[in-house]
Order: structure tokens, then sequence, then C-alpha cells
């Protein structure tokens, strides 16, 4: 297949059904459900509280002033969200040769005997979503990076089923993946030659539970959305200067919905850190933190303007862009346009690396050249 637009992050929500016809017996009753509640549907896990479904998370096609509705019925979300054939039908009208596909496996669970038997299940599932279109669908292999043998375990289990990456999951940033127990996982990840995924969703603002308070303080809602993208910084920092990235040279980690805008200052500031700080901080890092970034990291974006006014300063080898359906930053079904307003007066040769060559590489759609 000749690939043109390459998404390189969007999303799969889960069907109802999804845990409790796939998790064994003994799980099930503690499986995540779709229950209905008073004008919208929730998930429950392990009886618990009762996560809304979130139109945040069902966005494409709708006008912002919808998403203040908050809330959903899971019957109201387009089928594009979860179904493969439907989802076909949106990228080929919104131009998109192939898209990088992310969920979370585990939905919340804090056991973590139940989270890696969900985090299964959910793999299987995608498996067979991706089985559907192995060429237009790049399935992210969840990880249940809460245990660092079970990590290894699951990466070995998908290897051979059509995920082409391994995901953390939205709160893999949230662990101590820089401790040297998970350096088994990083080098099963290498051997393999399936890029590892952070995406946002973690940081001090989650913990906090920013979305979920019942009376916020005045801006803190906006402030957390537009903070979040670059709360990931901390985790890219930390996987670079422990010396996790340069242990394993042949690794490539991608940052997932981060946007690249603050990119250009951060590797600048990174390595003015370990030159200024390095020493009293104990850095133990033999190369310029940029130069390992630029060698095994790459960043996914939707509209960031300011980004590709300063990609030259990042490498046009490091970007790739996406599209975030069905989210709330989705550029869908216009996403041709994004495309062409990012992109348009660049060199031939940079535009198509960051819309479809850096992640057709990575994936093992195109070959290296």
């Amino acid at each position: 297949m000749q690939y043109r637009i390459i998404d390189a992050d969007s999303h799969v929500n889960a069907t109802p059904d999804l845990y409790v016809s796939r998790v064994p017996a003994k799980y099930k009753e503690r499986a995540p459900r779709v229950v209905q509640m008073q004008g919208y549907d929730a998930w429950v896990i392990d009886n618990g509280k009762p996560s809304p479904i979130t139109i945040l998370a069902a966005a494409a096609g709708r006008r912002p002033e919808e998403l203040a509705r908050k809330v959903i019925r899971f019957s109201e979300m387009m089928p594009g969200a979860y179904d493969p054939k439907a989802r076909l039908a949106d990228m080929d009208r919104d131009g998109i040769d192939a898209q990088v596909l992310y969920g979370d496996g585990a939905m919340g669970a804090h056991d973590p005997e139940l989270r890696t038997i969900l985090i299964r299940a959910y793999n299987d599932w995608m498996a067979e979503f991706c089985a559907v279109s192995p060429q237009r669908f790049i399935g992210q292999a969840i990880v249940p990076i809460h245990d660092a043998d079970e990590a290894v375990r699951e990466a070995e289990r998908t290897a051979s089923m059509g995920l082409r990456g391994l995901f953390i999951g939205l709160d893999g940033a949230d662990f101590p993946i820089t401790d040297p127990v998970y350096d088994r996982f990083w080098a099963a990840a290498a051997e393999q030659k399936r890029p590892v995924s952070i995406h946002i969703g973690g940081g001090s603002m989650v913990k906090r539970g920013a979305l979920t308070l019942a009376k916020p303080a005045p801006g803190q809602l906006e402030a957390f959305v537009c903070l979040t993208p670059m709360t990931i910084s901390e985790t890219v920092a930390m996987l670079i200067y422990s010396g996790t990235l340069s242990r394993h040279p042949n690794l490539k980690v991608v940052v997932a919905e981060g946007g690249i805008g603050w990119l250009a200052y951060f590797l600048e500031r990174m390595d003015h850190v370990m030159e200024k700080q390095g020493a009293w901080a104990g850095t133990t890092l033999r190369e310029k933190p940029s130069e390992v970034f630029r060698r095994q990291v790459l960043a996914t974006f939707e509209e960031d303007l300011a980004g590709i006014r300063t990609y030259d300063l990042i490498g046009s080898g490091n970007i790739m862009w996406s599209s975030d359906f069905p989210h709330s930053d989705t550029t869908w079904p216009q996403s041709r346009d994004a495309i062409e307003r990012h992109f348009g007066k660049l060199p031939e040769a940079d535009r198509r690396a960051m819309i479809c060559g850096n992640a057709g590489r990575i994936y093992g759609l195109i070959a290296s050249s």
C-alpha cells in the first residue's frame, strides 16, 4: 500500500461488552461494564463508583458548544469510535491512509491483578479490531506497566498479534518507569522493534482530580486542559537523564498528544541544565540530552503552528502529525485543511516525513531509508 497521510495518534473506545465477554469467569463480576444512569451511561469497574461516558471522548463532528453537555449515552457515540468498518469510512472521509490506535485497557482499575487481566482482554480485542484492515490500523498493545515482569510478558505475548507498538497506558507516566527494574521491558521493546508510547493523561493535576471536582476553582478546568500536554515533559526528561534511553539506543519512544510547541525550548533547557546543574544533581549522562532525544524520541501534534515555526530546532525526523480522532482536539473531518495550514509551505522532504514517513518507518509500514 502507498501511504500519503498516517495519523500518528487516534483513539478507539471500548465496547460495553468487551471485558465481561473476555475475562475469565472469576473476574466477570469485577469487570468493567456500562450501566444506565439518569440521562447518560457510565462505566462501573470492580463494583466501584460509576464513571460517566464523556462527550470529550466522542467529540468528532460535534460543535464546540455541544461539548458543554459533558456526558452521553454510549448509543450516541459515533460508530467509528469503536467499530472498525465504520472507522475505515471515517478515515476515508478525512483522507487518512492509516491510523495509530490508542485505548485504555486497564480502565482505571487499581488492583494489580485485575489491571493485568483487563489489559490482556483489551489487547485481544484490539488485535481483532486491527485484523479488519492490518495495513490501515496500527494498533498499540497496552502493557501492564504497574508490574515490570508482567509488562515483559505482555510485550512478548502480543509480539505476534499484529499490534505494531507498545503503550504504557494513560497513567503510565505515573509509574517509576526509569527504575532499572524496567530495563528488561525496554530491552524487549527494542529487540521487537516496537516503539513505546507514552500518552498524556497522567501528572499532578490528574492526581488532584481536577476534572472530577464538584466545584473547581475559577479557571481550573481550562488550566488543566492547557497544561496537560506539557506535563509529559517530566517523563521525557526522566527517561533521558536516567540513562534509560542511552542504555537502549535502538529503542524508540513516542510522546503522544503532547504537542511540539514547547519542545524547541525544552531541548535547549535540558542541555543547559546538564551543563550548569549536572554536577550538583549527580548527572551521569555522557551525551547531550538533545542528542538522545533526536536519536530516539518522536512527538505527535494535531494543531501547533508555534511548533511548526520551530520544527527545524526539534528535527523533522522527530515529529508526527495526528488527528486525535474522535477526542475533543480532533481535526476530523477537516484534517487535510489542518495539514495544508501547517505543512503547505515546507520543503517536500520535511512535509512527507512529518505527515507520513516517520510514522511509517517506526511502525514498519515504510522501509527505512
